[in-house]
Order: structure tokens, then C-alpha cells, then sequence
């Protein structure tokens, strides 16, 4: 399946073209986006205007010829709020369909929830108990769910850029900006619940990811994308008050602003805050993918009657097999990594969270043989760095990245590339993480898989690892013993490196 994904939006309209192959990774292959501003005036004379229409239907006559071109076997619009309300809004789809072919479906705001919560389940990888929030031009959606079983979802009239038509100002002033506080309160105060909101709070749109990338770039992160990136509560709370005061003029000139959105961040921001506060949630995880992932999905489980799994270590595989990886090899230090970290996470109070990027690390850390032998561990560093791997926030891929260039050559330290965007506790992941890494490779020094069983623990101040395999062991233990520096110098322990010398 080629699946082009059209969400017609209050404020912009998006196109993602995407392979979609039985059991394999994903694949975007063109994307596009117009600002149409649909949504503009909606809420004050009930109908789409004329300009907004002719723009409209010129980028999706745009977008169908593009999905055409590109032989998409399935091309799926969705219209939203400002279609949805507007009492023109039947009369508009009409004239896409006559001009261009495309037919639309004007969905309601609970299933405007759903694709949401499909992308956001997908593209982060959650589990379990989940909220989502999701901020457009016209409406904001809140869904409470078990995986990708929604609970609960509901959707209110609060968009950035309805708001901003009613309370917009340069810059706002300290009553408009009670006002709109009061309204935004009042309306989640009929719809939200505290006590629904558990486990994680996932957001998209464009509002959610302007502000992350706005505190990111106040934190001088640079990061490949804002996927994944967590806002913390204080930082949003911190960056609404700034809005709130701010002139059109002065919020030209803040970073990871861009300037389609200079007029409708101080709403947004507002309306961010209040859902973050109402919900009681410690801030919310972007998934910059949106709603177009959710209609592909959407479009996949109605063709073939199952959503397909998110999978992270299937897109971490996939990545490796791109670039020709010794998958035998990686295989194995995955599995010893895995072993060791397990051993050893009691006794070194390592965190779970570090599992799963210690695996695709271990997965990936001789990916950059791709480019070249020599320095292959920082080739894999920079092709780790600047890849998509679906499931992995755009931080925990730098982790990643991080982790892979450490699997051998010199040890961490200040002024290192692979660790400028990181914060001291993420070097401090970065270099425990590793440690076990090089001890894992280390341990498979001859490739050929001859150790079948290894265990680790902590006995006084040595950090015991026993292994068992194929006789001879003498290559993978001194393989470890050489890479057991960087365990020595986190951990402030003697590393012995045991075999098995009965094995056969």
C-alpha cells in the first residue's frame, strides 16, 4: 500500500505520502503543507471565507495531482473543525470534489481524538494507561485510553486560532489574558477529570510542537526534531508567561518560532498549560508525527483489519540491515548486554528506562563500517544520530548515537561531539550504558558467538563477570578485560572477567 494522508486543518493543510509494506517499516516518502487558515473568522460569521476556500482547494489540487504522481494507491482527506462547524462547510467539500476529485470526510471531533491516540500510541511506542492531547486550529481533543482502546475522548471548541480571533492582541493584555484563562478553564472544568488522567500524556499539533521546539531552543538542545521531546511543566508554565507579555514584534525574533504561528502561540501556549494543570500531569511528550500518521493507520486497519504493531526494535533492526550490519554479531551483544544489565541493575540501581536504548545500541553500535573501518565507532555515532527510528523520541536516539560511539575508542568526556546536546544526568546515562556495551562487545571480541551464558554481579569492590561457552574463551575474555575501563571508572570497581575453562 501507498497511502497519501491529507489532514485538512483549521489552520494548515498536510499532505504525507507513506509506503506501507505487510510487516515491515513505514516509510514517508514526500510530504507537503499549505497554510489555508480555514478557521479564520469561522467562530465569528459561521462560514469558511471565500479567500480561505480559494486557498484551499488550490493546495489539494496541489497535494491529489502530488499523490497521484507518486502512484499512492490510497489517498485519504480528513476535514476537522472548521470545515466541521462552518454552514458552508457541506458547500466547500462539494467544490474539492468537483475540482479536484477528492473526496472528504468530515470527521467529528472524538474521531479527530482517535487518530490521535493512533499516532501517538504508534509513533511513541505507549503502552498501557494513556492521555492525549491534541491542540488545532479549531479544536482541542483529550483522550483517555488503554492502548489504542479509547476510554474516553471529548473535543472542545479552544483551537489556537479560534481563540486568538476572540482574544488576540499586541500584545495581550493582563485582563484579556484573565479572560481567556477563565474561558479555557471553564470548558475543561465541564469536560476533564483529574482523576482520568494516568500513565503518560502525549500531545501533537502544531501548537505543542512550536513549543517545544521554543524550549528546546531556550535550552540550546539541538535536536534532529522535537519527536518524543518532553515539556516539563515548569518550562511551559515558564514560556506562556513570557507569550503572555510578549508583542507580535519581540515573538519574531524568538527561536524555534515560526512566524505562521506568531499570532496564534500565545492561545495555544495558554491552552497547553491549563490541560497540563487540569490533568495534574508533570508536562506532556510531543508526537510530532500527528494526525496524518493516525489516518494511515486508520487506512491500514481498514484495509487489512489489523493496526500494525509498533515494534521499536523492528525499526532498530531494520535501520542496521540498511546499512549492512554483521546482524550475528549484534545479535549477541544485544543478548549479553541485555544479560548484564539485568545482573547488575539492583546492585548499580540502574533505571529500566535505560533497557531499550541499551538494546538498539547494542543493535546498532557497528553501523558505521557502513562508511569506513577506521573510526567506524563515530561513523556509527553520526548515522545513529541523524536517523528516524520510529519509537525512540528524538533524545533517546542522541542517547542512543551516544552509547553506539562509546562502545570502544577513547571514554567519554566534556567537549566530546556526541555528547554537546545532553544534559549532565543523560552524559551520566551515557557513560553507565556504555560501560556494560563495551564489556558486551568485548565479550564476542572473536565474532564467532562463543559465549552461551554470562552473569555479573557486584562482590565488594569488583564487579564480577563469569561467562561459559565454547572452549576456548581466551580471546572474549581478554576482549572484556580491555574494555572494562569505562565500568572501572563509573562505577569505582575492579572488573574480573571470568571463563569457564571446562566448557566445551
Amino acid at each position: 500500500m501507498r497511502v497519501a494522508a491529507i489532514d485538512i486543518g483549521s489552520n494548515s493543510i498536510r499532505l504525507m505520502i507513506v509506503d506501507v509494506p505487510v510487516g515491515g517499516r513505514r516509510v514517508t516518502l514526500d510530504e507537503e503543507k499549505a497554510y489555508a487558515r480555514l478557521g479564520r473568522g469561522v467562530h465569528e460569521t459561521g462560514l469558511l471565507s471565500d479567500e480561505a476556500m480559494d486557498a484551499a482547494v488550490a493546495a489539494l489540487d496541489r497535494m491529489v495531482r502530488l499523490a497521484r504522481e507518486r502512484s499512492a494507491t490510497h489517498i485519504r482527506a480528513v476535514a476537522t473543525a472548521a470545515v466541521r462547524e462552518a454552514a458552508n462547510g457541506a458547500a466547500f467539500a462539494d467544490r474539492v470534489r468537483r475540482e479536484t476529485g477528492l473526496e472528504i470526510d468530515v470527521i467529528t471531533g472524538e474521531h479527530e481524538g482517535r487518530l490521535a491516540l493512533l499516532s501517538a500510541v504508534d509513533g511513541l511506542a505507549l503502552s498501557g494507561e494513556v492521555s492525549v492531547v491534541d491542540i488545532g486550529g479549531g479544536s482541542v481533543e483529550v483522550v483517555h485510553a488503554t492502548g489504542t482502546q479509547v476510554e474516553r475522548a471529548v473535543s472542545m471548541p479552544l483551537g489556537a486560532v479560534v481563540l486568538s480571533g476572540r482574544f488576540g492582541g499586541d500584545p495581550m493584555s493582563a485582563d484579556t489574558h484573565e479572560r481567556l484563562t477563565q474561558h479555557v478553564r471553564d470548558a475543561l472544568d465541564t469536560q476533564l477529570s483529574p482523576a482520568e488522567h494516568t500513565g503518560a500524556l502525549a500531545g501533537s499539533g502544531g501548537t505543542i510542537t512550536t513549543l517545544a521546539a521554543m524550549i528546546a531552543a531556550g535550552r540550546d538542545l539541538e535536536l534532529p526534531g522535537v519527536h518524543g521531546f518532553e515539556i516539563v511543566s515548569a518550562d511551559l508554565h515558564e514560556l506562556r508567561s513570557v507569550l503572555a507579555r510578549s508583542t507580535a514584534r519581540e515573538r519574531t525574533r524568538m527561536s524555534g518560532l515560526s512566524q505562521s504561528r506568531v499570532d496564534l502561540i500565545v492561545c495555544g501556549a495558554v491552552v497547553l498549560d491549563e490541560v497540563v494543570r487540569m490533568l495534574g500531569a508533570r508536562g506532556v511528550v510531543v508526537n510530532a508525527r500527528g494526525m496524518r500518521e493516525g489516518i494511515v493507520l486508520e487506512v491500514v486497519e481498514r484495509e487489512r483489519g489489523v493496526l500494525p504493531v509498533a515494534d521499536r526494535m523492528r525499526s532498530v533492526r531494520e535501520l542496521g540491515r540498511r546499512y549492512g550490519y554483521d546482524a550475528a554479531h549484534a545479535e549477541h551483544v544485544r543478548y549479553l548486554a541485555l544479560r548484564l544489565f539485568d545482573d547488575l541493575a539492583s546492585d548499580l540501581d540502574l533505571d529500566a528506562e535505560g533497557r531499550p536504548l541499551l538494546e538498539a545500541a547494542a543493535l546498532l553500535h557497528d553501523v558505521g563500517y557502513h562508511v569506513a573501518h577506521a573510526d567506524h565507532h563515530k561513523h556509527s555515532h553520526h548515522l545513529i544520530a541523524h536517523a528516524d527510528i520510529p519509537g525512540f523520541s528524538a533524545l533517546e536516539v542522541l542517547v542512543v548515537a551516544a552509547v553506539a560511539r562509546y562502545h570502544k575508542g577513547a571514554l567519554p568526556k566534556p567537549g566530546h561531539e556526541a555528547l554537546e546536546p545532553l544534559d549532565p544526568g543523560e552524559v551520566a546515562l551515557v557513560s553507565r550504558l556504555a560501560a556494560i556495551l563495551r564489556l558486551a562487545d568485548g565479550l564476542d571480541r572473536s565474532r564467532g558467538q562463543r559465549v552461551h551464558a554470562v552473569t555479573a554481579c557486584i562482590a565488594g569492590d569488583r564487579l564480577v563477570v563469569r561467562i561459559e561457552g565454547r572452549h576456548p574463551l581466551d580471546i572474549e575474555v581478554h576482549g572484556a578485560a580491555r574494555k572494562a575501563d569505562l565500568a572501572e571508572r563509573v562505577w569505582d570497581v575492579k572488573v574480573d572477567v571470568l571463563g569457564d575453562e571446562a566448557s566445551r
